[in-house]
């Protein structure tokens, strides 16, 4: 720590400047003007993962200082060959490609619409039964589990990403109720399993 403190105190020449340049034009306090979509100043929007939108919005509400921004951006694209770049290779370019916090999309995985209906044994006599399938119908799992357990009057739970547990053997009657409720289940799409160990 005092070799540090000796070095800077020493010479001119030694002494390193770490203040960043100061602009002499810049009037204080500053304004920075925030973009209404990706909430950062307008000079990062380009780095989002949609600046398109981000784009019309300041064209659309602030165009004096899109004007700026796009002149700002010109001269570099003409120190290129000199063809001004289509819309959607500007986009191509902007897009991110690999790293960093992109964007992602899930894509929908296609699974086929088919409910399974199980009887488990648990312990002796008793049985569980699962039913699995609902969500590639969009039925909340969680309001069908209540709907289970109050129709049948036992326990039900949401186990698993697609799968109830209903306590007890309601293999006959479930595939009836299921119907009742949910009328886009049809009977094709119903596949009764049996009694399957776990």
């Amino acid at each position: 720590m005092a070799t540090t403190e000796n070095t800077e105190s020493g010479s001119p020449e030694n002494r390193v400047d770490r203040k960043a340049p100061v602009n002499l034009d810049a009037k204080y306090p500053l304004r920075v003007l925030y973009c209404g979509i990706c909430s950062l100043p307008t000079e990062y929007c380009e780095y989002m993962p949609e600046p398109a939108k981000c784009r019309q919005w300041l064209e659309k509400n602030f165009p004096d200082e899109f004007k700026r921004l796009s002149l700002g951006n010109s001269p570099k694209q003409d120190a290129g060959d000199g063809d001004a770049p289509t819309a959607g290779e500007e986009e191509e370019k902007k897009k991110q490609k690999r790293g960093g916090r992109g964007q992602i999309k899930q894509k929908k995985k296609t699974v086929p619409q088919k409910v399974t209906i199980a009887k488990i044994p648990r312990a002796k006599k008793k049985y569980v039964t699962r039913v699995c399938g609902l969500a590639t119908f969009e039925i909340d799992l969680k309001e069908a589990q209540r709907f289970f357990a109050q129709k049948f009057s036992c326990g039900a739970s949401v186990t698993a990403e697609d799968e109830i547990i209903i306590q007890g053997d309601f293999t006959d009657d479930i595939i009836e109720v299921i119907q009742e409720k949910w009328p886009e289940v049809d009977d094709d799409s119903i596949e009764d399993l049996g009694e399957v160990k776990k």
